[in-house]
């Protein structure tokens, strides 16, 4: 979970702090690094209050992140931004990480598997509770299935099943606060090891969720 940072009360305080003005000039200079995808973009500033995305991010953690889904080309592994769409969780954010890309095959529990090939996912600990959605399940071809690296502690895909492209609404770039963990939050390659599952799999239909509540 996270929640857009404040531009007013206490919390401001801390950008009159020397070391928190130098902690954002430094975000801004690593944004030179994406002139392409940010021309025209507006940004998104969001501090991390869960814990569902440790240790790749942590409470407290302030992050910049592009307004909108990630390029399809780069979706993996991106740590995105979407409405929660539980009625119990109206009005609030969520920070997961992208599994599962469209048109794939994908069964969860124990692990994830794609395309009949175990994903190896170093950023992944914690239990993994049994997904609700089990078997093997096809996404549609502009849904993500998004998962929390603390599966433990996550409410993610696995409850409220694939995201679609359209209800992404920021990704990450880059962490810029605290000072000791100021850096870019780059994707993971994909990797894979064996072979897990069958192939063939059952359409999974994509229902809208997120809808007009704002940001907590």
């Amino acid at each position: 979970m996270c929640r857009p940072q404040p531009r007013h009360g206490d919390s401001m305080n801390v950008f009159r702090r020397p070391r928190a003005v130098m902690a954002l000039a430094a975000a801004v200079v690593a944004c030179l690094a994406y002139p392409a995808w940010l021309a025209g973009r507006a940004l998104l500033r969001v501090e991390v209050v869960g814990e569902s995305m440790t240790p790749a991010l942590l409470p407290g953690d302030f992050l910049l992140l592009h307004r909108g889904p990630p390029p399809s080309e780069r979706a993996y592994g991106q740590i995105v931004m979407t409405d929660d769409p539980r009625p119990e969780g109206a009005g609030r954010v969520l920070l997961k990480r992208i599994v599962g890309l469209p048109g794939e095959a994908l069964r969860v529990g124990g692990g994830v598997q794609v395309n009949a090939r175990r994903l190896i996912e170093p950023y992944a600990h914690g239990d993994d509770p049994v997904s609700q959605h089990r078997g093997v399940q096809r996404l549609d071809d502009d849904a993500y299935f998004l998962l929390g690296d603390h599966r433990g502690a996550s409410t993610d895909s696995r409850d409220f099943g694939p995201v679609p492209r359209s209800h992404i609404t920021g990704t990450a770039l880059l962490r810029y606060w605290p000072p000791e963990r100021i850096g870019r939050l780059l994707p993971p390659p994909r990797r894979f090891l064996g072979t897990a599952m069958q192939p063939e799999a059952p359409a999974w239909s994509v229902e809208p969720i997120g809808g007009d509540a704002g940001m907590s």
